[in-house]
Formats: C-alpha cells, sequence, structure tokens
C-alpha cells in the first residue's frame, strides 16, 4: 500500500513539474523565445498551463477542477458576533489550482442556517440501529443512521479549534470573506464520562 501511495506521489510531482515546463516553453514561444517578452509571454505561459493542466486531467493523472466550488472547510481560529475566521482547506481536488486564501472570514446573517452534529448516547444510538434493521427485515429500507443528531444552534455555540464546513450561494475559490448560507460542524459534547482516578500506590523502602 506504501509502495503504491509514493508511486502516485512521484507522478503528480512528475506531471506538475512537466505542466510548469509546457508552460513556461509555449510561453517563451508566445513571446518570441524571450522570457523577458512583451505581456504575450504571461498569455502564452497561461495558455500552456491550460494545455498542459488538460493533458493530464485528460490522462487521468490529476482530477478536473471544479466548475463551481461552493463549500469549504476549516478550523475556527476566532469568532465574533457576525463572523468567525477559519484556516482553510484545499479547495479544490486539482493539485495545479489555486487554493485562495487560506484564512478566510466567514459572515453570518439572519438567513444563515447553523447546525450542529451531536455525538448520540449509546442509547439512541442502539434505538436508531434497531429502527434501521427493523426497516430492512419489513422490506422498507430507511437511510442507515448516522453517529449523531441535527440541532439547529447559534454563533455562539461555535468555538475555537472546531471542524467547520461553510456552504455559500455563489462561488468562493478565491473569496477571502464568504456570506454563508449554511454552516455545520461537530459539537463537543457537555459532559464527558468522567473515568475514575486509579490510585498509584508508593513505593515503600526496604
Amino acid at each position: 500500500m506504501n509502495g503504491t501511495k509514493s508511486l502516485w506521489i512521484v507522478v503528480i510531482v512528475v506531471a506538475i513539474i512537466a505542466s510548469i515546463s509546457v508552460g513556461y516553453a509555449w510561453g517563451a514561444k508566445s513571446s518570441g523565445g524571450s522570457i523577458l517578452g512583451s505581456g504575450d509571454y504571461a498569455t502564452g505561459y497561461a495558455a500552456g498551463m491550460n494545455a498542459a493542466k488538460k493533458k493530464l486531467v485528460d490522462a487521468g493523472l490529476i482530477p478536473p477542477t471544479p466548475a463551481s466550488i461552493t463549500i469549504i472547510s476549516g478550523v475556527v481560529k476566532s469568532v465574533d458576533a457576525d463572523r468567525f475566521v477559519i484556516n482553510a482547506g484545499k479547495v479544490s481536488p486539482n493539485p495545479l489550482d489555486p487554493q485562495g486564501p487560506t484564512d478566510r472570514t466567514i459572515m453570518v446573517t439572519a438567513d444563515t442556517k447553523i447546525t450542529a452534529h451531536i455525538p448520540m448516547t449509546i442509547e439512541e444510538n442502539t434505538a436508531a440501529m434497531k429502527a434501521f434493521q427493523d426497516s430492512l427485515k419489513a422490506g422498507k429500507p430507511i437511510a442507515p443512521p448516522a453517529p449523531y443528531t441535527e440541532k439547529t444552534v447559534t454563533l455562539s455555540d461555535l468555538k475555537i479549534g472546531m471542524n467547520v464546513t461553510v456552504t455559500a450561494a455563489a462561488d468562493i475559490r478565491t473569496s477571502a470573506a464568504i456570506t454563508a448560507t449554511a454552516i455545520t460542524f461537530d459539537a463537543i459534547p457537555s459532559a464527558a464520562p468522567m473515568i475514575p482516578a486509579v490510585p498509584v500506590p508508593t513505593p515503600t523502602k526496604k
């Protein structure tokens, strides 16, 4: 498994280097062979990069660029009254695409739906699984239960360090500020089970 993963990484690196080389070559050709040529160089370079990316996508070496990106995930860095900042993850599966700013400010309005995933208790999970199994036996299967329940909450329930997923109405791949239509995050249980402390015996001197 590790050997296959390493091989895939090597293929991606080689593909990226190849695409950059093609881009430079095409750009230099379009600018009359001079890297310090006119603005035609930038145009030629962009065309070369796009052509190289298309070849890599067509060959199945990298995934295609999404036409529109409206969902982004990240870790909460700060929370204010009507917004919060996340350290955002990658927005495009294509490694050659620009991924936008790392820090994104998420704007929250009165229309933003905020949902927390509350971990199920053992009893709740057992009941949900039983309902699922009963539906299979009755020939009317329902969706398998998730390990959480959903609860509508407010921005004040979002805390620093939480992983959050933000949905927007428009393409947000390069946006530093995003107006959210929906926000979901995994809530931390309010009362984690306490593990009793086990006293450690003090060694006696002989």
